[in-house]
């Protein structure tokens, strides 16, 4: 039970958590008269009190009776206790750089601490506020649920999404007595170089701005039981100067703002949010007086107050930002921010200097005590609505049930999962097979997306370079790019040269990684402009936020888990061209399941040579980024010409997958001591391999001067599991010879054991045949299987390997069965003999399945 406001003054927070008290009879009548709680308060207030409640400042430390020396230089008081009771506080903002969100339970202790100091000083609670966005905007981290952020939300497109995630946080944020959440962000984000809004914004779209910001306020007041700040007002988004640092200039029209601007704050007044912020831009079209808008009486009360009828608490943005303190000093800004009608003054630069000037602007009579009277009626109602008076501590045994629940993250995850936009898959990369690979993940902050990698068999590299790479970094992820099976690549603010990145170390890596032509997906992790600085890749996509959710999300996409189905909030320009327009977002069937088969003859010889070269082999079987390879003519220590390797065993060490070998010829070793001599056929695979065997076919053995037919091994199978899925892998290598009367025996040999395989189960078949693809001997086969044909014949340089003796010397393939579709299949294009790493050419086939 949360606990009441009769309590002994000043007790410890840790002392009255977990315990119930009753409501006091001041409680009880308050909540019967709520107009007459605040009345009677106001009237019993100093002056001194009432300014004290219209300033919202920070403390440092942990707790409310922990000393800390910042607090002096800053206070002239020790503990945040002390500074609540010296400027008689109307409310406190918490940061991770004051040490005020360490744990759950501190930031309650924290609360109840300073509440028993505001109550025991002014008999008033404290609002307590933090700017929890989400995204990249975030005070208060794990385990508190974290969510994406605005433009994630813009990318769902749902309300529904919207408000949950305002509901969830604001019942986190209340069980550690965070009374206000100054969020959400309202700004309509126009402006792709935007230094300081861009995700933090839902989107490009008014419409879309002003649909979810009132759903997220319905979120946090109605269900979350907050107070919701929407902000910046009258509009941060069309601005390519960071307030913080400098005053933006906002140019639209009269007409602009009101079609742009207005419309996500007007949503969030008529469905009744408490409390807006100010934001310190000059708008001429809404005050030609080169005033901020923090400190405009035409903005706050000509337009917020009297246009749009807005009657709750104004709240400034940080007093100690750039943009509100270029035209006039720091004892004067919150004279000027009261008289334009703002209500809470926050984060001066020196709370002595601003208080002690509010004071005596009232004492002089330049400022009204009625004036006064306005903003802390308001803050007093404020306070009264959301259940302050009542209740202003928070019960710390009860934390755990609420905050950062299983349920909590299940629909964090769900919002994640949902937003994430697949802008670019023209090399037809996604979604990835389930095979497990080797992946290097880069960029800024990888360790989550290669945590959730892991997760689902793959082995990473990770290369954290961060938003200013150097080139030592890059260099280094370069390198390992070169060992892997594919790269993914995380950006942050790549584009914005001027402050994150100010040398493009980011868009050279990328750059980098792409010119190497291995597969590459490029993901920007926070703004989606990011894709546009980079020499097309052929697969990007786009998170909004780097939170694990986000990157769990992300991992759900890349292995074809979910459907990507987020659409970009905002359009993606490329100079004055769009490059990706306003609601542009690919997706894919999840049921699909993909699969890369490759066939490729080694042979013994590796180029002209006719010695095998196994590092020139590795090379070119990685190229095929294959999961699954079907290897004929395989020599396994077959002397000189293949150095007496196990090159099976060796490639597959290599190229890390599990290898499977089927000898047809296995000779005696030349010499005591050494190991047999085999040769026959492989198999590697991505997937761990659950059955082997090796089938006998009908062969015309040349161990016998007079070779006859006869059944000799040979025919590979190898069972994985994909999914669920069994699937049967068989590799064959037929005799050199051409014979169609052998051949017709071996096609009736194959199709008998593919027959042995159950119905439900996937089969592939890999190898070469001595014949031409329309050979008549072959129809029984190909007629059995699915033909994968029909695409090859269409790729340039047709079925056959080259160079060949004649066109029937080999047929390299790819063929499937019932229950698998051929997406594409070719023959890639033909390496020069001296560098190639075998005299034939692979056949690749990229396959898919139902699930």
């Amino acid at each position: 039970m949360e606990l009441t406001r009769r309590q002994t003054l000043g007790l410890a927070a840790a002392a009255v958590a977990g315990t119930t008290v009753a409501a006091s009879p001041a409680a009880t009548a308050a909540a019967a008269h709520p107009d007459r709680w605040v009345r009677d308060t106001l009237r019993r207030m100093t002056l001194e009190q009432k300014v004290g409640q219209l300033f919202v400042c920070y403390a440092y430390g942990p707790t409310a009776a922990t000393a800390d020396a910042r607090n002096t230089s800053l206070y002239g008081v020790a503990t945040p206790a002390e500074v609540v009771a010296k400027y008689h506080l109307g409310g406190v903002i918490y940061f991770t750089w004051t040490d005020s969100v360490r744990t759950p339970e501190q930031i309650a202790g924290l609360s109840n601490g300073l509440q028993a100091a505001s109550l025991a000083n002014t008999g008033v609670p404290l609002q307590i506020g933090t700017d929890q966005e989400y995204g990249s905007v975030v005070r208060v981290g794990p385990p508190a649920t974290q969510f994406p952020g605005g433009m994630a939300l813009g990318a769902t497109r749902s309300p529904a999404f919207a408000r949950s995630a305002g509901a969830i946080a604001g019942r986190e944020l209340k069980a550690l007595g965070i009374t206000t959440d100054f969020a959400p962000d309202a700004d309509v984000n126009v402006n792709p170089l935007n230094p300081v809004i861009g995700v933090r914004s839902v989107s490009s779209d008014p419409a879309l701005v002003a649909q979810l910001v009132s759903a997220q306020v319905k979120g946090y007041q109605r269900d979350g039981g907050i107070v919701s700040t929407a902000k910046h007002f009258p509009g941060h988004g069309d601005t390519a100067t960071d307030s913080h640092t400098g005053i933006p200039v906002i140019d639209h029209t009269r007409e602009e703002w009101t079609r742009i601007d207005m419309p996500p704050f007007q949503a969030a007044i008529r469905t009744g949010i408490r409390s807006i912020m100010t934001a310190h831009i000059v708008v001429p079209a809404l005050d030609p007086s080169g005033d901020p808008a923090t400190l405009s009486r035409p903005i706050l009360t000509g337009v917020l107050r009297q246009q749009l009828g807005f009657d709750g608490v104004v709240i400034t943005d940080s007093l100690g930002m750039q943009g509100v303190r270029d035209k006039y000093g720091d004892a004067e800004i919150p004279l000027r921010a009261l008289e334009a009608g703002v209500d809470q003054l926050l984060m001066p630069v020196d709370p002595g200097l601003a208080y002690n000037s509010v004071l005596n602007a009232v004492r002089g009579g330049r400022i009204s005590e009625a004036r006064i009277d306005e903003s802390v009626t308001r803050i007093l109602q404020l306070k009264y609505d959301t259940g302050l008076v009542e209740r202003p501590y928070v019960d710390v045994s009860r934390i755990g049930k609420i905050v950062g629940t299983p349920a909590n993250y299940a629909e964090a995850q769900q919002i994640a999962d949902r937003s994430t936009t697949l802008l670019r898959n023209d090399a037809d990369l996604l979604p990835l097979s389930p095979a497990p690979r080797k992946i290097l993940v880069t960029g800024y902050g990888p360790a989550a997306l290669a945590t959730a990698l892991q997760g689902r068999g793959a082995t990473t590299v990770v290369k954290d370079t961060g938003t200013t790479p150097t080139d030592a970094k890059i260099a280094d992820a370069l390198a390992a790019a070169g060992t892997v099976d594919l790269t993914v690549v995380l950006t942050n603010k790549a584009w914005d040269t001027t402050v994150t990145d100010k040398l493009a170390k980011q868009q050279k890596l990328v750059n980098g990684l792409l010119a190497t032509g291995s597969p590459v997906v490029v993901v920007p992790v926070r703004d989606p402009y990011d894709v546009a600085y980079f020499d097309a890749p052929q697969t990007a996509l786009v998170t909004y936020g780097s939170t694990v959710v986000s990157m769990e999300a992300l991992a759900k996409v890349l292995y074809g888990e979910i459907a990507p189905t987020g659409k970009l909030p905002v359009s993606i320009p490329d100079g004055s061209q769009i490059l990706y327009p306003f609601g542009h977002g690919l997706t894919f069937d999840p049921r699909d399941t993909r699969l890369t088969v490759a066939s490729y003859n080694i042979h013994a010889g590796a180029g002209e040579d006719n010695v095998f070269d196994l590092d020139r082999t590795a090379q070119a079987l990685k190229a095929l980024d294959a999961d699954i390879i079907g290897l004929q003519e395989v020599d396994v220590h077959w002397d000189k010409r293949s150095n007496w390797l196990d090159t099976i065993a060796d490639l597959a060490a290599k190229l890390g997958m599990y290898p499977a070998f089927a000898p047809i010829y296995d000779f005696d070793p030349p010499a005591a001591g050494q190991p047999r001599r085999q040769y026959g056929v492989g198999v590697l695979s991505r997937f761990p391999i659950v059955r082997s065997e090796n089938h006998p076919i009908t062969r015309l053995s040349t161990q016998d001067p007079n070779p006859v037919p006869a059944p000799a091994p040979g025919f590979l199978e190898v069972e994985v599991d994909v999914r669920g899925r069994r699937l049967h892998v068989y590799c064959t290598h037929l005799d050199y010879r051409g014979d169609p009367t052998v051949r017709r025996m071996q096609v009736a040999d194959t199709v008998r054991i593919l027959a042995e395989d159950p119905s439900a189960d996937l089969q592939i078949l890999v190898g070469d045949f001595n014949a031409e693809a329309q050979a008549a001997e072959l129809g029984g086969l190909w007629t059995r299987l699915t033909d994968s044909w029909a695409v090859a014949a269409q790729t340039i340089g047709g079925p056959f390997t080259y160079p060949a003796v004649a066109a029937n010397k080999r047929i390299d393939f790819v063929t499937v069965g019932a229950g698998l579709t051929v997406r594409r299949a070719e023959v890639p294009a033909e390496v020069p003999i001296a560098e190639a790493a075998s005299d034939h050419r692979p056949m690749i086939a990229d396959l898919s399945f139902r699930s």
